[in-house]
């Protein structure tokens, strides 16, 4: 997400949530009495794949109809739900990522799912659990409160890295380097040979975490964060290299001039989200498909990968049963292979059980275009962030942190510091605030 999202998140978050804290917990009413309303994101042809597929599980459901509502971004949407916390009602159910999950549990404004999920008439079995990716249900899972699930999810995405494989030929290079030794000195190569900035990037908080996940390195340990490691230094020292030799092109934060440069061949790599592969194919026209490569992120071992999981999750409101039970049976409805096959090639998105991967769709969109296949390998080995209390905040710190190293104003070590000290700060402020024990403060000071 972008510093301008997690900026608004956070005032949502102190301004309304807070107050929200106060209310009785689980009173709410349903914003339809006669329907399970889901607020979502999806836009434009994703939204009218989205109402086809509500409508053909009403079709087939006994249960309340799913009524989706487009809700605006992920920032509209938790305005609106930390609204309807403050008045007493709301949907069924709504898109969220967990730093959204954990300030609803903190107004007791989120449904533990594992009732449902281990419902022997409704829920899932053993078998259809371990048929999940495990990273895309442990980012589900809230260890701070009960290790519940307070939310599940809908659909994924990893962070990848995105060639422009004529600028690449042009430095001489026929191959997208694996190790970050490598990528610096391709991105050497290519400076040298084009005088272009080879990486075009925005400063994103989860964009970092993969690449301290890549390096071998934790951002949270479960105790403590851990930006004055190791791992965080040598990732924010690499950025602060770049941008010393001219290798890097800043892109103002919630743009996508990243994809535009790289597109129109003013930069060779661009990191970003899987999801984004249509948005770049669509940009780049007939030409996509041999202009722009797919490939895992640099790696410190590549025999141990590591990239950061994205994607949306939906969080179950405790409106009353009925509706409650319609959301839960579209959700596990949706995450079926057949529907999860049917999204992840219409979207970008990519299923989050393992069994949509042998999905006749899937595969012939893996043979329509090899590189599609990159970030379905990536969910082996994709890990989430933290889904801790007070992670928003800590969101906003990093792309802070990203900020000045990336626009060269502060050193690698400087920033890493400031960050872990007022991160750390962060984390204990909204321990405090739900009046539990506070975490490791060791360098709260």
């Amino acid at each position: 997400m972008s510093i301008r999202l997690s900026v608004i998140l956070i005032a949502v978050s102190v301004l309304s949530l807070e107050t929200a804290c106060r209310r009785d917990r689980g009173s709410f009413l349903p914003v339809d009495p006669n329907a399970a309303v889901f607020w979502d994101r999806q836009d434009t042809q994703s939204a009218a794949l989205m109402r086809g597929m509500v409508e053909e599980f009403n079709a087939q459901s006994r249960l309340l109809p799913i009524r989706w509502e487009h809700g605006g971004g992920y920032a509209e949407i938790f305005r609106k739900v930390s609204a309807g916390i403050q008045a007493g009602l709301l949907p069924a159910m709504a898109v969220s990522y967990e730093s959204m999950t954990s300030e609803y549990i903190a107004a007791g404004a989120a449904v533990p799912l594992d009732r449902w999920i281990h419902d022997p008439q409704v829920g899932l079995t053993e078998k259809d659990l371990s048929d999940f990716f495990p990273a895309t249900l442990e980012c589900n899972r809230y260890a701070l409160h009960g290790n519940r699930m307070y939310s599940f999810p809908l659909a994924k995405s990893v962070l990848v890295m995105y060639c422009n494989r004529e600028v690449m030929r042009c430095a001489g290079i026929q191959k997208a380097p694996e190790t970050w030794t490598d990528f610096l000195e391709a991105c050497r190569t290519i400076h040298q040979a084009t005088g272009k900035a080879a990486l075009a990037a925005v400063p994103d908080c989860s964009t970092f975490s993969g690449m301290v996940f890549s390096m071998g390195g934790e951002v949270y340990d479960g105790s403590r964060l851990q930006y004055d490691g190791p791992e965080s230094l040598a990732s924010f020292s690499l950025l602060e290299e770049m941008v010393r030799e001219g290798l890097l092109s800043l892109a103002p934060p919630g743009t996508f001039d990243d994809n535009i440069a790289l597109v129109r061949g003013d930069a060779a790599f661009v990191m970003r989200s899987s999801s984004s592969r249509t948005y770049l194919l669509k940009m780049a026209g007939e030409k996509g498909a041999t202009l722009l490569d797919i490939v895992p992120i640099p790696q410190k071992n590549p025999r141990r990968p590591a990239t950061v999981l994205f994607g949306p999750n939906v969080t179950i409101f405790p409106v009353p049963e009925p509706q409650q039970k319609a959301a839960w049976g579209f959700v596990r409805w949706f995450t079926q292979p057949e529907q999860a096959a049917r999204w992840a090639v219409a979207t970008g998105y990519l299923p989050v059980r393992r069994s949509a991967l042998t999905h006749p769709l899937i595969r012939q969109n893996w043979d329509t275009w090899p590189p599609n296949r990159v970030p379905y390998d990536c969910l082996e080995f994709a890990r989430s962030e933290p889904n801790v209390d007070g992670w928003q905040q800590v969101r906003v710190l990093v792309e802070r942190a990203l900020t000045e190293v990336m626009s060269g104003t502060r050193t690698a070590r400087e920033v890493a510091e400031w960050l872990q000290r007022e991160g750390t700060r962060a984390l204990k402020r909204a321990t405090q605030a739900e009046g539990r024990p506070g975490r490791d403060d060791r360098n709260s000071t």
